[in-house]
């Protein structure tokens, strides 16, 4: 048997490698792309994924319950169930064994250290272990082999469900065993047993199976409301007197079965710590032709602890075009509150306090766009982008600015710009030059294919086609014409709403968008400190270095509009002893975060880490 330590057994080195948490449904679940790959990771964002299991789980549990979970994915729903105040005892059966790690890395992320976790197969009987086949998609793998490829065959223990009865003695069971429930209860006691929550997989036994398991359930007291199925997959069965429990469609999930998905579902009652739907782009009066002229371009970001850098970026952009700048900070302990408030006073940015603040949401990012919809920035801008402090708009064209651009590729919708990573160069310490200085060396143009998806950021004209502005890319109308960095009509990201990146290859001949995540490697340990700006709880990791950490080309220069830029923050900004103050606060506050870190052995043995491994 596998018994879940407590959190503060786990070794670091036992723990998944990732990058980012997930929120979902109120649980925090680390994500690690190899197993929430994207037909999962989507409704887990928008906390659908095991939406109706956890809808039924919260509806039925209650003090002195004991929960025997099979099935146990993600970790998702044993956490659920351990949260629920009073509940006794939760046991979960997992048969995958690279979901072992990531189960226990979510329940530690919740702070539970009372699952009890076992790897093997539930089953109807006790007998010899069973062969299981692993397959790149987890919720494909089976105990079948012959309905697609799979990577590799283990063996498992089988954990006979009377046995598991008899163990746990459960008051709820739990079963998403991918079509493996067929037969499963037909030799078990289940009078202790008060509710059953299982997804039924009749694509893999038919409805006749389907009936059969209802039936099978109903003989051992367990009944549906109305004693039959509802049209959902997930079925709650209890045993008469419970109240009746109104389960939504399940969101698209894909089965042990190719291509079997159920129905779209509409979503469950968010959570605090659900990202908030974003709501329609308001009415507006919306331009009747393609602006002339100087147009206006508005940039909507949000800051935590950037001080050291904000002027730099800010003058940048205003060489190359941006006439208004709205800047949400939260948390700051650097100055750059303070110094968005000067620059506020300037007239050279709103800044505001992120109204995530006020609404007790953790996804800082989602709720600043939605309210920047609002503002008059936004309403009377031609164009919008959302983009980070790290990030630079870089033109290649003319002069390097964004009327040069848009005489180059004529009118548009969208204009997505393909993501340029520069990496450290070799620079361990932090340096108060400008980022575009140190740091030249960046990824490749011309990646492979298989290293060729980078993120985007999108330039979109604010017309009556505009859904919804997102981070990333728009939601727009049908007929919208949406361009790649070349100027080159780009299909993907309108066909699939759901993707926020593309193939690069020859994407860069206009526009990049230049990103410079890392800085140095001192920068990039203060940036481990903060956390991420955008959701509370990402979190950024030594394989976010390893990845991003590239320094093959200089092809990427910042020649045309350097100047400008220059000239703007000599006349704009040093003129302003306050400013600059401020500034210099920032970059000693920076320093000084830096060194404090550099006492910490976390730090050190990070720091060494990259010095060692990935430099």
């Amino acid at each position: 048997m596998l018994t879940m330590p407590l959190p503060s057994e786990i070794a670091s080195s036992d723990r998944p490698d990732y990058d980012e948490v997930i929120e979902t449904l109120g649980i925090k679940v680390p994500f690690v792309p190899s197993i929430i790959t994207p037909k999962i990771e989507r409704p887990m964002r928008n906390s659908r994924y095991e939406g109706g299991e956890a809808l039924a789980l919260r509806h039925v549990l209650g003090p002195g319950d004991r929960v025997l979970e099979l099935g146990a994915g993600v970790g998702l729903l044993s956490a659920i169930s351990a949260m629920v105040p009073g509940v006794e005892h939760v046991t979960a059966i997992e048969a995958n064994p690279d979901l072992i790690p990531l189960i226990r890395e979510t329940h530690r992320l919740n702070g539970i250290g009372t699952v009890d976790l076992r790897n093997g197969i539930a089953a109807a009987e006790a007998g010899a272990d069973v062969p299981f086949y692993l397959r790149p998609d987890f919720w494909a793998s089976s105990m079948e082999p012959a309905s697609r490829p799979y990577t590799r065959e283990v063996r498992l223990p089988r954990f006979a469900l009377p046995d598991l009865i008899a163990d746990v003695r459960p008051t709820v069971i739990v079963c998403d065993i991918e079509g493996g429930e067929a037969g499963l209860f037909d030799g078990a006691d289940l009078s202790g047993v008060r509710a059953v929550v299982i997804e039924l997989h009749p694509k893999v036994y038919g409805e006749d199976g389907a009936d059969r398991i209802v039936a099978t359930l109903a003989g051992k007291g367990l009944h549906l409301p109305g004693g039959k199925r509802t049209d959902s997959s997930v079925q709650l069965f209890q045993r008469p007197g419970a109240p009746p429990l109104p389960l939504p469609r399940r969101t698209a999930r894909v089965r042990a079965t190719a291509g079997a998905v159920t129905a779209p579902a509409p979503r469950v009652a968010p959570a605090r710590t659900q990202a908030p739907a974003v709501p329609p782009f308001p009415a507006r009066a919306w331009p009747a032709t393609w602006p002339a002229g100087r147009p206006r371009v508005a940039i909507a970001t949000c800051m935590k602890d950037e001080g050291p850098f904000i002027l730099e970026w800010l003058a940048w952009h205003r060489a190359v075009g941006v006439t208004d700048f709205v800047i949400f900070t939260n948390d700051c302990t650097d100055g750059t509150d303070r110094l968005l408030d000067r620059l506020h006073d300037m007239g050279e940015v709103m800044h505001l306090p992120n109204p995530a603040l006020a609404t007790g949401e953790t996804h800082f990012q989602p709720v600043a766009l939605n309210y920047a919809h609002h503002l008059r920035p936004l309403r009377e801008a031609d164009f919008f982008i959302s983009m980070d402090v790290d990030e630079f708009l870089n033109i290649r064209a003319g002069k390097g600015r964004i009327t040069d651009l848009l005489a180059e590729t004529g009118p548009f919708d969208v204009l997505s710009v393909s993501e340029l990573n520069h990496g450290a160069n070799g620079r361990e310490g932090y340096d108060r030059a400008w980022v575009k200085d140190l740091f030249p060396l960046h990824q490749t143009e011309r990646p492979g294919k298989y290293r060729a998806r980078r993120g985007v950021k999108s330039l979109v004209w604010l017309s009556e086609k505009v859904e919804r502005l997102r981070n990333h890319r728009p939601d727009m109308a049908e007929g919208a014409r949406w361009l790649d960095g070349s100027g080159r009509t780009l299909a993907s990201l309108a066909e699939d709403r759901g993707e926020n990146g593309i193939d690069v290859r020859g994407t860069y001949g206009l526009v990049s968008l230049d990103h410079f995540p890392l800085r140095s490697l001192s920068s990039y340990l203060v940036k481990m400190f903060r956390g991420d700006v955008v959701v509370a709880g990402k979190q950024v990791s030594q394989t976010y270095w390893r990845t991003r950490n590239r320094n093959e080309e200089t092809t990427s220069t910042f020649a045309r509009a350097d100047k400008a830029a220059r000239d703007y923050h000599r006349k704009r900004f040093e003129t302003d002893k306050g400013l600059m103050a401020l500034h210099d606060a920032a970059c000693a506050a920076h320093e000084a975060r830096i060194a404090a870190l550099l006492r910490q052995p976390e730090f050190v043995e990070r720091r060494n880490w990259a010095l060692r491994e990935a430099w």
